[in-house]
């Protein structure tokens, strides 16, 4: 399910991005360091970061300039900001599709898999339309192993080898394969102001690394989470202030309210058999068939 830490994080991937656009090994786009994170900066850290000086024990910015000032930008999530949000009843919807890797041929009463095994992965036997077998395995030759053990128990000569599996059926034998995929649903959606401050010891500086920052975030209004759920990023407003503490801070707060979703996820699977039931109007059974 997608996190308000999901959200942080992103816009911390864009400011970032947008920072470094040449990555950390190169020049800011400001030409100096600038340290990025979730959360509230340190006042003592945020101090020494604007002086050029080093906190004994504190994370390191790139290092680009060794021993300049070092810029910050951090991403903090306000407090008290949800407000209600339109809930739409989602559909469920495909996360992840499953892994199908072996192949099949039917020869006579005679099966063939080829290939290696994927996880969750399994084979099911519609044998003489009135038993199903259905089995997975660690293996392919697992799988075929307790395939043939229960076509016996129903009371089918069946016998297995590590890639073939035999069936002496009566007057029809049908073969499926399936597997293991992952579902989602929404099931609730909220929204939350977060808070993109940069902190720089220059009114240039700030300027440069704020423009820079809010234009890369700006480009997608519509983003994808971890959980593939959409969130929605829009613009609130800004914040300026230049205050003065053991150093000079020029600070600019980029405010965006963030929609995303919280998705339920959970396990699926490739239907293989089904049985269909004929009833009469007083719910009597007339006849049951296997497809």
């Amino acid at each position: 399910m997608a996190d308000l830490s999901d959200v942080t994080a992103y816009l911390a991937q864009q400011a970032a991005a947008a920072v470094y656009p040449n990555g950390t090994s190169q020049p800011s786009v400001a030409a100096m360091d600038c340290r990025i994170f979730e959360g509230w900066p340190l006042p003592d850290q945020l101090d020494r970061d604007m002086l050029g000086q080093t906190l004994a024990g504190s994370p390191s910015a790139p290092a680009s300039r060794p021993g300049g000032t070092v810029a910050n930008v951090s991403i903090y999530p306000l407090p008290g900001t949800g407000v209600a949000v339109y809930q739409i009843l989602d559909e469920t919807y495909l996360i992840t599709p499953p892994a199908i890797s072996t192949t099949f041929t039917l020869v006579g009463n005679l099966i063939t898999v080829s290939g290696a095994l994927s996880s969750g992965e399994y084979l099911t036997l519609v044998i003489d339309d009135a038993v199903v077998c259905s089995q997975t395995g660690a293996n392919v030759a697992a799988m075929l192993a307790a395939l043939a053990a229960q076509a016996v128990a129903a009371g089918y000569a069946a016998t297995s080898t590590a890639t073939t599996l035999t069936i002496p059926f009566g007057h029809s034998l049908v073969v499926r394969q399936g597997g293991k995929a992952v579902q989602g649903k929404v099931t609730h959606r909220q929204r939350h102001s977060i808070m993109v401050t940069v902190w720089a010891p220059t009114h240039a500086a700030r300027s440069t690394l704020a423009s820079a920052i809010d234009n890369l975030i700006k480009q997608s209004n519509k983003v994808a989470m971890p959980d593939t759920s959409q969130a929605i990023v829009v613009y609130s407003r800004t914040n300026i202030s230049d205050e003065l503490q053991a150093a000079a801070i020029y600070r600019r707060d980029l405010i965006y309210d963030v929609e995303y979703a919280t998705v339920e996820q959970f396990p699926a699977y490739v239907i293989t058999s089904v049985q269909v039931s004929i009833a009469k109007p007083d719910n009597s059974a007339i006849a049951t068939a296997l497809t």
